[in-house]
């Protein structure tokens, strides 16, 4: 599995603005079916959540059929998106991914870039609901933090506050049960985990045996073989399965708003 893409610039958006009154319970039961902002997602690059049919989102269908493959010929369901460096458009490929799975298939999306998160912003998702760092510090059960997406298959676990130092909480039994939920969930949903950067202190090597899967996103002309390699070996047992090239300086030319795309045994290219 092989693919290219590209990291669209984060717009945030006020999720204060459309807070609902009411009393806390009664804001948690109005994000069980939150409905996304379409402005702040064609301005994010987030076309995942597009029609089959799009342009834009055909790239990440065809990645979604390769991972499928995968699922239905393995039984694995969980899987890190990561990237050796920052900016190497690792969450981009996450969201996108995992709304385009969720079309036609359970999703769960799971943010562990606890120093740096972004997928709320991305998204638009409002700050007052518990994240998946209030489950990793024992503030909130596993089913308290996810937000389910309007007319999606989707459930989005987001960081909900930044944390400078979250090895205790990568390293704690919770993340074992977190993917062990996933597995046994009746649903058998597959899980979509935006990682942190390899390079960025060892949260990666906590993430990775919570892992079944690992699928690499790289940038052409930043990424060096070298790094790569040595990530890549750092991460066994667990398997890369597959790479998201993204930002290619070598790609045909642009036919679309977000760029051109072409496969190359399943490869994926904004440029």
């Amino acid at each position: 599995m092989h693919a290219e893409a590209e990291t669209g610039k984060i717009v945030p958006l006020n999720p204060l603005a459309g807070d609902p009154a009411g009393t806390p319970d009664q804001k948690l039961d109005s994000i069980r079916d939150h409905m996304l902002d379409s402005e702040l997602l064609r301005r994010n690059l987030m076309v995942g959540f597009e029609a089959t049919n799009s342009e834009d989102a055909h790239p990440f269908s065809v990645l979604r059929s390769e991972l499928l493959k995968h699922v239905r010929c393995t039984g694995k369901r969980v899987f890190a998106i990561m990237s050796v460096q920052p900016g190497n458009g690792k969450t981009h490929v996450s969201i996108n991914l995992a709304a385009a799975l969720a079309r036609i298939h359970p999703t769960v999306l799971v943010e562990l870039d606890l120093r740096r998160p972004s997928v709320g912003q991305c998204l638009g998702l409002p700050v007052y609901h518990p994240g998946i760092d209030d489950y990793l510090l024992g503030n909130a059960a596993l089913q308290e933090t996810g937000i389910q997406i309007h007319d999606t298959d989707l459930t989005v676990h987001r960081v909900r506050n930044p944390n400078p130092n979250p090895e205790n909480m990568l390293s704690s039994s919770k993340l074992l049960e977190l993917a062990d939920a996933i597995r046994n969930s009746d649903d058998r949903p597959i899980c979509i985990i935006d990682t942190p950067p390899a390079v960025i202190h060892d949260d990666i090597m906590l993430i990775a045996p919570a892992v079944e899967s690992i699928i690499m996103v790289v940038q052409e002309g930043r990424t060096s073989r070298r790094a790569l390699t040595k990530t890549i070996k750092s991460l066994l047992p667990t398997p890369v399965i597959g790479t998201v090239l993204n930002m290619s300086i070598s790609s045909p030319p642009q036919t679309s708003e977000y760029g051109d795309y072409f496969l190359l045994d399943t490869v994926y290219q904004s440029a």
